[in-house]
Protein backbone atom coordinates (compact mmCIF):
# COMPACT_ATOMS: atom_id res chain seq x y z
CA UNK A 1 0.00 0.00 0.00
CA UNK A 2 0.86 3.53 -0.98
CA UNK A 3 -0.04 6.66 0.57
CA UNK A 4 -0.66 9.67 -1.93
CA UNK A 5 -0.32 13.30 -0.12
CA UNK A 6 -1.18 16.39 -2.19
CA UNK A 7 -2.57 19.91 -1.16
CA UNK A 8 -5.25 21.42 -2.87
CA UNK A 9 -7.10 24.40 -3.01
CA UNK A 10 -10.33 23.81 -5.39
CA UNK A 11 -12.65 20.58 -3.87
CA UNK A 12 -13.20 20.57 -7.55
CA UNK A 13 -9.25 19.76 -8.69
CA UNK A 14 -9.20 17.06 -6.38
CA UNK A 15 -12.22 15.05 -7.85
CA UNK A 16 -10.58 15.45 -11.05
CA UNK A 17 -7.68 14.22 -9.68
CA UNK A 18 -9.11 11.16 -8.00
CA UNK A 19 -10.96 10.65 -11.42
CA UNK A 20 -7.39 10.43 -13.32
CA UNK A 21 -5.92 8.05 -10.60
CA UNK A 22 -9.16 6.41 -9.74
CA UNK A 23 -8.72 5.82 -6.54
CA UNK A 24 -11.00 4.56 -3.90
CA UNK A 25 -12.71 7.46 -2.48
CA UNK A 26 -13.39 5.42 1.12
CA UNK A 27 -10.02 5.91 1.88
CA UNK A 28 -9.65 9.58 1.39
CA UNK A 29 -8.51 12.13 4.20
CA UNK A 30 -9.02 15.53 4.04
CA UNK A 31 -7.19 18.58 6.75
CA UNK A 32 -7.34 21.95 6.74
CA UNK A 33 -7.93 24.79 6.12
CA UNK A 34 -4.22 25.95 6.27
CA UNK A 35 -4.07 29.91 5.44
CA UNK A 36 -1.23 29.93 3.22
CA UNK A 37 0.78 28.05 0.82
CA UNK A 38 3.73 27.71 2.43
CA UNK A 39 1.95 26.36 5.69
CA UNK A 40 0.30 23.52 3.82
CA UNK A 41 3.31 22.53 1.84
CA UNK A 42 5.21 22.43 5.33
CA UNK A 43 2.48 19.64 6.45
CA UNK A 44 3.19 18.00 2.96
CA UNK A 45 7.01 17.82 3.53
CA UNK A 46 6.23 17.12 6.82
CA UNK A 47 3.86 13.74 6.35
CA UNK A 48 5.75 12.52 3.55
CA UNK A 49 8.91 12.61 5.76
CA UNK A 50 7.43 10.55 8.15
CA UNK A 51 5.58 7.93 5.96
CA UNK A 52 7.72 5.64 4.13
CA UNK A 53 6.20 4.48 1.32
CA UNK A 54 4.55 7.55 -0.01
CA UNK A 55 4.19 9.92 -2.82
CA UNK A 56 3.71 13.53 -3.16
CA UNK A 57 0.75 14.34 -5.76
CA UNK A 58 1.09 17.88 -7.42
CA UNK A 59 -2.28 19.57 -8.41
CA UNK A 60 -2.10 23.40 -9.85
CA UNK A 61 -3.15 26.34 -7.25
CA UNK A 62 -5.94 28.55 -8.97
CA UNK A 63 -4.10 31.41 -7.38
CA UNK A 64 -1.56 32.23 -5.17
CA UNK A 65 -3.83 34.53 -3.84
CA UNK A 66 -6.54 32.51 -2.27
CA UNK A 67 -6.23 32.15 1.42
CA UNK A 68 -7.33 28.84 2.10
CA UNK A 69 -5.43 25.49 1.28
CA UNK A 70 -5.94 21.67 2.11
CA UNK A 71 -4.22 18.36 2.39
CA UNK A 72 -5.42 14.94 1.31
CA UNK A 73 -4.35 11.83 1.41
CA UNK A 74 -5.35 8.24 -0.46
CA UNK A 75 -4.32 5.16 -0.25
CA UNK A 76 -3.20 3.29 -3.37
Amino acid sequence: MRIIIGIFQDKEDLVRFNRQRMFDSTSLTEVGPFFSKNQALLWMKELHSRIENSEIAFIPAHSENELKWFGFTFEE
